[in-house]
């Protein structure tokens, strides 16, 4: 009867043991969806979408991260995107550095 008690209670706190989450997208679904939203974000500022495959986007903290950084003429553009396990959120961080006046 003890034992049966003590199963019982040791399944109980195993069902509340929480798992980090896991992805539900692949790494290339990912990198995809991640250039897919940079390059509209670009097109959406700047009229371009110089970002194409590098580095493939890695999961981290229970979401997606894909980060890029490119030369446009003489500009240079650098973007992170995050988005969530299930690729359902995102942001993306759209940066534009200027040289021209490179070196002061």
């Amino acid at each position: 009867m003890r034992t049966s008690w003590v199963i019982t209670l040791a399944l109980l706190l195993a069902g509340c043991v929480s798992s980090p989450p896991k992805a539900k997208l692949t790494v290339e679904q990912a990198t995809g969806l991640a250039v897919q939203l940079a390059n509209d974000k670009a097109a959406e500022l700047y009229h371009a979408q110089p970002f194409h495959g590098g580095q493939p986007a890695r999961f981290a903290d229970g979401h997606w991260v894909w980060t890029d950084r490119r030369g446009v003429g003489r500009l240079d553009a650098q973007v992170t995107v995050e988005l969530a396990a299930d690729g359902s959120t995102n942001h993306v961080d759209l940066k534009v550095f200027d040289s021209t006046n490179w070196p002061l």
